[in-house]
């Protein structure tokens, strides 16, 4: 019976070991790039410059998981573009921005989750809110 109960333990483990190498060798599809996030909102017709005069203190600016944004003016407004190397990392960074602002009185904003990528749009133009959820959506399906 012992001798049983630990060869079922040893091929467990072997199946859980052989199938986090699977995870870890397979490899990285459908991340975006900045890139192809800033082209589909240009091609809305926006502008986008680059912001590097923001406070550090700003939390729609921080580093989420090791990760610093790409900081952009859109209309006068801030955009906050985060790379991660997966959606994973993406749904972890958004969990620490939460945990991050949970007793913050935060402006109004807008939050857009894509794949790999985590975009803050801090204003409360519903107009270009609405413009950038169809461009971003529009890279989802096209990526697919």
């Amino acid at each position: 019976m012992k001798k049983q109960l630990i060869s079922i333990l040893c091929i467990f483990l072997l199946c859980a070991c052989s199938q986090s190498e699977e995870k870890e060798l397979s490899p990285k599809i459908n991340q975006l790039t900045l890139k192809e996030i800033t082209n589909a909102i240009t091609d809305q017709g926006y502008e986008l410059e680059e912001s590097s005069d923001l406070p550090k203190e700003n939390v729609f600016t921080q580093k989420l998981n090791g990760v610093t944004p790409e900081v952009f003016n859109l209309k006068g407004d801030t955009l906050s573009i985060y790379i991660f190397s997966s959606a994973s990392d993406r749904g972890k960074g958004i969990q620490r921005f939460e945990e991050l602002t949970a007793t913050y009185e935060l402006v109004d904003y807008q939050v857009y989750g894509i794949q790999n990528v985590l975009v803050f749009y801090i204003s409360e133009d519903e107009k270009i809110q609405s413009e950038l959820s169809e461009a971003l959506q529009s890279i989802d399906s096209q990526s697919k």
